[in-house]
């Protein structure tokens, strides 16, 4: 399953976008994921006076969540049952990476064979919101280093850098993938039930990821949040081509893998 995640994920750009076959490849367009990524990740440091609310509301409601966490953790305890086992082995595939590239490789493939341009790019935009999501939120979740759920520490232990699959809780990666993908298509979708339809599904993961104890209810909340941001920046109409303030670089060492932010100064 890893060596066909990685073909799709080395084919689907070059397959579908006319641009990285013709202009700058592959190495283009890793740049334009790992830039979108270091972008992403400095925000915080440009914001207006708009962004600054939107992120003080995010604050306030990640906050309000996190103070419920044990609560929520032993309200998803109390619903378990084989059909909710069921329901929630499915919608943990939309989080899958494997199962999100085969996805996206489908849809961008048929549109391909439909002459349908606009598919075939929310396809690769699809991935690169996926990358990019994801890099940033693997960054995050080796420097914050909370422990899971099912460790037994609680909700308040914090390891950086612990390298431990236990202390990788937040964000939940699965919900950072899912609502970056869902982003995408909502965002360059004229039609509000497909918009409806792919963040009802995301949310329906996130779910998931808590139900299985998996993440705390603030993990997938910040998820979310990191994979809407991405997903709606990347395909959002206007915007420019600049060069990003940062990158993150993909790191791999014996018992580790992730990236590192490289800034331009």
């Amino acid at each position: 399953m890893k060596k066909i995640t990685i073909f799709l994920l080395l084919a689907l750009p070059w397959a579908l976008c006319p641009d990285c076959r013709a202009g700058s490849g592959a190495g283009g367009f890793a740049r334009e994921t790992l830039g979108a990524a270091g972008s992403v990740l400095t925000s915080p440091l440009r914001v207006s006076g708009k962004d600054a609310c939107w992120l003080g509301g995010l604050a306030a409601g990640g906050l309000l969540v996190y103070s419920a966490d044990g609560q929520l953790r032993r309200g998803f305890a109390k619903n378990q049952s084989g059909l909710n086992d069921d329901l929630a082995s499915g919608l943990e595939k939309l989080g899958n990476g494997a199962y999100e590239m085969g996805l996206l490789g489908f849809y961008g493939g048929l549109s391909y064979l439909l002459n349908k341009p606009e598919g075939s790019r929310t396809a690769v935009l699809g991935l690169q919101a996926f990358l990019a999501a994801n890099a940033a939120g693997t960054l995050v979740k080796v420097s914050a280093g909370r422990a899971r759920p099912y460790a037994g520490s609680g909700k308040g232990i914090f390891r950086p850098f612990k390298m431990k699959t236990a202390y990788t809780s937040f964000p939940s990666g699965h919900t950072t993938s899912v609502f970056a993908i869902a982003s995408v298509f909502a965002r360059r979708s004229d039609s509000a039930v497909v918009s409806v339809l792919a963040y009802a599904l995301a949310s329906g993961t996130a779910l998931e990821r808590v139900y299985d104890d998996k993440h705390w209810a603030s993990d997938v909340f910040a998820g979310a949040a990191l994979g809407t941001a991405v997903g709606r920046w990347l395909a959002s109409p206007g915007r420019s081509g600049a060069a990003p303030s940062a990158m993150l670089l993909p790191v791999y060492s014996p018992g580790y893998s992730g990236a590192a932010a490289v800034f331009a100064f």
